[in-house]
C-alpha cells in the first residue's frame, strides 16, 4: 500500500492514508520506528504490527483511561474511541476487553441510573435518556424491574414541580390548567399519573 498523506493532527500526532482512504493516527516517533514517508510503499507485515502492537493497545488504554473517571455504557465508550480515531477493528477488540473484566455493563449501567434520578426525574424521562445512552429496551426493562417500583417517590415530584410551577393551584383559570399539563407531560410523566396528582392538589379542568 502507497502513504499518499501524512497530515498533522494535534500536538506531535499524524493522520496516516494508505490508497487515498485514512488508516491510522500516529506519533511522530512511529512514524520514524515504522518507516511511514509520504509516497513510499508500506508493507501489509508493518501495517498489522502497527494496528495489533500499537493502535490496539492504544485503543485498550484510552478505554481503561476513560472508564477511570466515570461510567459509559458501550455505546458511548464505542463512540468516545471512535471520536479518537482509532479503527473499527481495534475499538471492537477494546471494547471486548473491558467487558471481559466487567467494566462495563449495561444493564449494571442502566440500574445505577436510575438509582440515581428517582426523586428526579419521571420513569419515561429516564427511559428516554437511557436510551439516548445506546441501552437497549430490554435492559431498561430489567433494570426498572430489578430496582422496583418508585411509585410514592414520582408522586412526590409530581406534587413538588406543581406546586414550584404555581404555588397557588387553587387560582389557576382554565389557561393556567392547560398549561401546567402541557409542562407536566413535557417532563416525561404518564398523563394518568399527572391526572390523579393534580386531583389531589383539587386542580382539574
Amino acid at each position: 500500500m502507497i502513504v499518499t498523506s501524512v497530515s498533522e493532527y494535534g500536538k506531535g500526532k499524524y493522520k496516516v492514508f494508505l490508497d487515498e482512504e485514512f488508516a491510522f493516527v500516529l506519533y511522530k516517533g512511529e512514524l520514524l520506528k515504522y518507516g511511514i514517508v509520504q509516497g513510499d510503499e508500506v508493507s501489509e507485515t508493518v501495517i498489522s504490527d502497527i494496528r495489533d502492537n500499537v493502535l490496539l493497545k492504544r485503543a485498550k488504554l484510552r478505554a481503561m483511561n476513560l472508564l477511570k473517571s466515570r461510567d459509559y455504557t458501550e455505546t458511548a465508550l464505542r463512540r468516545k474511541l471512535l471520536e479518537s480515531l482509532y479503527p473499527d477493528e481495534a475499538v471492537d477488540q477494546a471494547l471486548e476487553y473491558v467487558k471481559s473484566y466487567g467494566y462495563i455493563d449495561d444493564l449494571r449501567y442502566a440500574q445505577s441510573y436510575i438509582r440515581s434520578c428517582i426523586g428526579t426525574r419521571s420513569r419515561r424521562d429516564i427511559r428516554s435518556r437511557l436510551r439516548t445512552r445506546g441501552v437497549a429496551d430490554e435492559l431498561i426493562d430489567e433494570a426498572f424491574e430489578n430496582e422496583g417500583s418508585f411509585e410514592d417517590e414520582e408522586d412526590e415530584l409530581l406534587k413538588r414541580l406543581i406546586l414550584k410551577k404555581c404555588p397557588a393551584p387553587e387560582s389557576l383559570d382554565n389557561t393556567g390548567r392547560q398549561k401546567l399539563y402541557a409542562y407536566l407531560y413535557g417532563k416525561g410523566f404518564d398523563p394518568y399519573r399527572v391526572d390523579k396528582a393534580l386531583r389531589a392538589l383539587d386542580i382539574t379542568y
